[in-house]
């Protein structure tokens, strides 16, 4: 019996919004070398200054597939895709906040987010089956009760937001199929037989479903796009990161896993 299908994390993302950012016009250089110096070291990898404009500065390691970014309104700290390579997401998005704090003088905090999307795949990598699979994870039914209508529903995009009676922590978590650029459309029939039905070439037709399935845990062709979206609002200048971050992660995994047993 082949194991249940499993979500792929594909991109996880950090932001704090913060107010009164101006200093970054006058220190975004010096914040820029400080960064490259620290993070260099602290991951062992070649962080790179890519651009600084008025708008905005990024600095990118290409090992890691991480991007920084930081304005006068806020730093984002991007992995995409999220690399095998073991890496400190935590602790590299907790130095940046830390240097722009003391290098910009930030004294207050709009918003901190922790955003993760994974892919759940479908068996044949089809968006024909990942429409199927939506309307499988949609926490709703067909809502046109006594309406006579020869249109069935074909798929899915739902997106839900749940927060304290006070706003001050909340959730967004948004679903929608997903296919890469040139998946197939509808599944490949001759995926769902098992090898020994095929007349000849057996070995080939086995090898070509290994070598998807194995691709499918790394990187699918097509599935549902599970976008969770943690955040906390107007947290204190002295909010640990790592603290928040945790906390995140824990309550994505929890939904995810709730999205994935229905």
């Amino acid at each position: 019996m082949s194991k249940p299908l499993q979500p792929v994390l594909r991109q996880r993302i950090f932001e704090a919004r913060y107010e009164q950012g101006y200093r970054y016009l006058d220190r975004c250089g010096d914040a820029m070398v400080v960064l490259e110096n620290l993070l260099t070291e602290q991951t062992g990898h070649v962080w790179m200054p890519a651009e600084m404009v008025p708008t905005g500065a990024r600095l990118e390691c290409p090992e890691l597939d991480i991007n920084i970014v930081f304005s006068t309104y806020n730093l984002v700290v991007d992995q995409n895709p999220v690399s095998p390579t073991t890496c400190d997401f935590s602790g590299i998005a907790s130095t940046t906040l830390a240097n722009l704090v003391g290098r910009f003088d930030l004294r207050k905090m709009r918003r901190f987010g922790a955003r993760r999307i994974a892919v759940l795949p479908v068996k044949y990598d089809s968006f024909e089956e990942a429409q199927r699979l939506s309307l499988k994870l949609a926490p709703v039914e067909d809502w046109r009760k006594g309406l006579t209508s020869p249109l069935a529903p074909l798929t899915c995009e739902l997106a839900s937001v749940f927060e304290l009676p006070d706003g001050s922590k909340g959730v967004r978590v948004a679903t929608e199929p997903y296919a890469k650029i040139g998946a197939e459309v509808k599944p490949d029939q001759r995926l769902k037989l098992p090898p020994h039905h095929f007349p000849r070439e057996q070995r080939k037709a086995l090898l070509e479903q290994l070598r998807r399935a194995k691709a499918r845990e790394q990187d699918p062709e097509a599935g549902v796009s599970i976008d969770i979206d943690y955040y906390w609002m107007w947290p204190p200048v002295d909010a640990k990161v790592a603290d928040f971050l945790s906390e995140a992660w824990e309550e994505s995994d929890r939904l995810q896993r709730v999205l994935v047993e229905r």
